[in-house]
């Protein structure tokens, strides 16, 4: 077998394997992104859910601290009556007032954190309907993708050991010249000559050079698109 003969073969493997490949599409980076995706929905969730057990914590204890204030605001009130003078008088009013500003901050907080917790509320039933959208979307996707991994998988090793096989009998060079036109050209390195053009490119392809083309004698490449070229016969 020729050299271009050789080539021509390794071609024939390499879009097999690019149809399977294809076949797949992009299904693979799908089902990955779509994990990704459901990862981090799991952790956005949790780390609501756990923001949310902590404001519960939090309003526990304002609930109690708003009681306490509220409790003491009412028992120095009720002391206003029992005053004597002036000065015990203006020292309860001060405490009272001061005992309604703490309230006021608690109960301004209390606000604050009960609105976040609304707002993380809606973020979890959303998060986890669509997680539970996305799981299902995984599920199918998954299902496929194993599928049509199963009914390739027995060729592809197939394909791949003689691809490798194939490129063992080719020299560096050569391999070197295939792979580097094989990631220019989309995966076409090598293609027949069709009358006096370049079956890739459609450049004009010199008769001396379809000469040496049939003879198989040496490897020719087109001028123009780099790619080997050969001479397909009946």
């Amino acid at each position: 077998m020729s050299l271009i003969q050789q080539i021509v073969e390794l071609q024939n493997i390499d879009s097999n394997l690019q149809e399977i490949s294809e076949l797949l599409g992009d299904l693979p980076v799908k089902v990955e992104e779509l994990k990704d995706k459901e990862d981090s929905l799991v952790k956005s969730v949790e780390n609501a859910k756990n923001r949310i057990k902590e404001l519960d914590l939090e309003l526990n204890k304002f609930d109690t601290q708003m009681i306490d204030f509220k409790s003491k605001i009412d028992k120095h009130k009720d002391q206003l009556f029992l005053v004597t003078s002036n000065k015990q008088y203006d020292a309860l009013q001060h405490e009272i007032d001061h005992l309604k500003n703490n309230l006021d901050e608690v109960e301004t907080k209390s606000l604050e954190f009960l609105e976040e917790k609304e707002v993380l509320d809606k973020q979890v039933t959303s998060e986890e309907e669509n997680l539970d959208s996305l799981r299902q979307d995984l599920i199918v996707r998954r299902e496929k993708l194993e599928k049509l991994m199963n009914e390739s998988s027995k060729e592809k090793d197939k394909l791949e050991s003689l691809r490798d096989n194939h490129r063992a009998i080719i020299d560096k060079n050569t391999l070197t010249q295939y792979d580097r036109v094989h990631k220019a050209r989309k995966g076409l390195s090598v293609v027949n000559v069709t009358g006096s053009a370049c079956g890739g490119c459609g450049a004009f392809v010199p008769p001396q050079v379809i000469s040496e083309v049939r003879a198989q004698n040496n490897t020719q490449t087109c001028d123009s698109c780099s790619r080997f070229l050969y001479w397909e016969t009946a």
